[in-house]
């Protein structure tokens, strides 16, 4: 009768595990791992190197007068951008009217003088043929009329330089450019010895100058080989940040590299001339300048975090069509910012894991999501643990 009870209890202990709730708890499958991955880009990687550059205008020219007078009329706006020819300054021409009108009221007297002396030698070579002149007079006729004839050419100079005064009453632009203040006003009486009226300085194209250390000039031409001086310059192209941050929309082009060093700073001087359309560069201006090569060099690239390694070298951590981790070693090359260059091992489009690498593990099978939507998530406080970086050994770093 004892047995009995005995064999019920060990029964319903039995029984005990397979009650609804527990049996759910002991055979529920854990959850797929969870990582943020993002394609791998392939970009320009090539060596971008970065100087302190000062713009300056190719062409700037001090307007002066040249001629006495008083200023009838300042024709600008200071600060315009004026043209070749535009007129800037006026000085009172009544003066140099005069003088011209002077000095062709001069030569037209001495032209006339000149028609009376070829009359007179014309009439002295008929009387010296026919012996009724003498040799000495006729020469006298001879020297009156060199005499006329060099009055003539003086008073043609006269005229002419009577004309270039006159012109000079009319100051204009010799080149394109922004004009600045003016330092005489109407009224004002300058002379060639006053000064600068004004000063035109060219705004487009500009030049920005920097200094290049000798060392990076022999590494550049020593990588060369023989590659003649101006061959080589063509083979880079300058670029421009101002001050502000902002990158300048115009490429450059090297028109000078200077032939001799700097023996206090070390540097050889580089010009480079840019397009300026917006007058944007601005004569004085600090800029930095960025030189790189002419031909792109395009590479995978990866973020440094994405980088691992372990004693076998670097590698990164990818996804394959069916959502599983691979391992894929790589070379690594220069740094690109907060990327890694890949020499070997990517040829970019590949899907790389950037985030999550604690829930990756080769050969496993994870889900997938962008790492731009990972990023907002976390940024949104919804504490996916899958977007939170995992740890790795920061080999790009």
């Amino acid at each position: 009768m004892t047995i009995v009870p005995l064999v019920f209890a060990l029964l319903f202990a039995c029984l005990v595990p397979v009650v609804p709730g527990a049996s759910s708890l002991a055979f529920a499958q854990a959850p797929t791992p969870v990582v943020a991955v993002q394609p791998v880009a392939v970009e320009d990687v090539a060596p971008v190197a970065e100087f302190v550059g000062r713009v300056e205008a190719i062409k700037a020219v001090d307007i002066l007068a040249r001629i006495d007078g008083f200023i009838q009329q300042v024709a600008f706006k200071e600060g315009q951008l004026v043209h070749a020819g535009d007129l800037l300054y006026v000085i009172e021409p009544p003066p140099y009217q005069a003088a011209l009108s002077g000095a062709q009221a001069e030569l037209a007297g001495a032209k006339a003088t000149l028609a009376n002396a070829e009359s007179a030698l014309a009439r002295a070579r008929e009387l010296r043929q026919s012996q009724n002149v003498s040799e000495a007079a006729f020469e006298q006729v001879q020297a009156t009329r060199d005499t006329a004839a060099a009055s003539v050419a003086q008073a043609e100079a006269n005229v002419r330089k009577a004309e270039i005064n006159l012109s000079y009453t009319r100051i204009t632009s010799p080149i394109d450019g922004r004009i600045g203040r003016t330092s005489f006003v109407a009224g004002s009486f300058v002379t060639p010895s006053s000064g600068t009226l004004s000063r035109v300085v060219q705004m487009d194209p500009i030049r920005v100058v920097f200094s290049v250390s000798d060392r990076a000039l022999l590494d550049i031409r020593t990588r060369a080989g023989d590659v003649p001086l101006e061959e080589l310059y063509k083979r880079f192209v300058p670029a421009l940040r101002l001050s502000n941050g902002a990158d300048y929309a115009q490429s450059g082009t090297i028109e000078f590299v200077g032939n001799e060093i700097d023996p206090q700073t070390g540097t050889v001087p580089v010009r480079a001339r840019f397009a300026n359309p917006k007058a944007l560069l601005v004569p004085g201006q600090f800029v930095t300048v960025r030189v790189r090569p002419v031909e792109a060099q395009r590479k995978p690239v990866v973020p440094l975090g994405a980088v691992q390694q372990d004693r076998d070298g670097r590698f990164v951590l990818l996804l394959d069509d069916a959502d599983k981790v691979v391992m894929r070693r790589i070379k690594a090359g220069a740094q690109v910012g907060q990327n890694l260059a890949v020499d070997e091992g990517l040829s970019g489009g590949e899907r790389l894991i950037v985030q999550g690498f604690q829930n990756a593990r080769p050969g496993a099978v994870v889900k997938a999501v962008p790492a731009s939507e990972s990023q907002a998530a976390a940024a949104a406080g919804a504490g996916v643990s899958a977007a939170t970086p995992g740890t790795n050994t920061g080999a790009g770093r």
